[in-house]
Parts: structure tokens; sequence; C-alpha cells
């Protein structure tokens, strides 16, 4: 094989926009989450189905000033589990808007 007729950069670049094009594709579609946090504040936003409920809790107490290891997530009254995606909690579907308390425990 001539190694001087492969383009080493367009093979990164393909290889880069594929891998980025299969991480997407994991993610999923977004979910809506209306987020009642604590001290009766509201917060909406949106995230990919496939994150995981710690990276919501990440985002939130970044976002919001909230401490990360106190904060629980509940939607219909059930806990969110740190290491599930958001698409194994009941209740939550891409496209939907989805209730969600918040609460310092």
């Amino acid at each position: 094989m001539d190694l001087s007729t492969v383009d080493l950069e367009s093979s990164r670049q393909k290889a880069a926009a594929s891998k980025e094009a299969e991480a997407k594709e994991e993610q999923g579609e977004e979910v809506t989450l209306c987020i009642n946090l604590p001290g009766g504040q509201k917060a909406v936003h949106s995230f990919k189905v496939g994150v995981t409920v710690a990276y919501v809790k990440a985002f939130l107490a970044e976002q919001h000033s909230l401490e990360f290891a106190k904060l629980r997530l509940l939607t219909g009254g059930r806990l969110m589990i740190d290491p599930l995606s958001l698409s194994d909690c009941p209740g939550v579907a891409p496209g939907k808007e989805v209730e969600v308390e918040a609460s310092l425990g």
C-alpha cells in the first residue's frame, strides 16, 4: 500500500464525525424537565434522554448553587437513581415535559 495516497487528515475527520454521530445517537432525543427547586423556585431544562440522573444533578448543582451530595430528584413520587439514564426513569420519554421535584435531604 502506498502511504502517499492516504489522506490521514481526512480519515481523522471522518472518524471524529462518526464518533460524534454515534455519541449523539446513544444519548437519544431530548426531554424537558420542569424542576421544582428547593425554596419554591422553578426551572426548565432540556436534556438528552440518554444522560444519567447524576449528570442532571451535577448540572442543577452548578446552575442553581445546590449541594450535589444532598440533592435528590423525584418524579411521580419515585426517587431518580444516579446511575440510571433519564430514559430508565418512569414517565420520562423523548419529547415529553416531565415534572421533577428537587430536594436537599
